[in-house]
């Protein structure tokens, strides 16, 4: 299954932090699950700021911490992105080589930006 999930539009990680929504029901089915347009189509890397980034994961750039928070999301297997230069792949491939960021620090993220998320 393929769906965006980016920090613009949070419903879908929040609703996945909780098991819920179309993530959490595609997972509980064993289906993988591809994340699409994670940088909103850059709209991400110019709305989000450094300090996302440090709480995100201190030491990645904005848009690295900001593709890793879409592959973090729970049951999201693959993610699904576009470079326009070989540095932007390599840069890609570092964010995504890191550990998980923990839910917990999604939650937060997913509260601060979107305060009313589904329930």
């Amino acid at each position: 299954m393929q769906l965006p999930v980016s920090l613009i539009e949070t419903d879908a990680l929040a609703l996945a932090l909780d098991g819920r929504g179309p993530i959490g029901e595609a997972a509980e089915r064993g289906w993988q699950i591809f994340a699409s347009s994670p940088l909103h189509g850059g709209e991400l890397v110019r709305a989000a700021t450094g300090e996302l980034a440090a709480l995100l994961r201190p030491g990645l750039s904005v848009a690295q911490a900001c593709l890793l928070a879409a592959a973090s999301c729970p049951g999201v297997t693959k993610v699904l992105l576009s470079a326009s230069a070989p540095a932007h792949w390599e840069a890609a491939r570092a964010a995504l080589d890191q550990a998980a960021i923990p839910p917990r620090t999604l939650r937060k993220v997913c509260d601060v930006l979107a305060p009313h998320h589904p329930s």
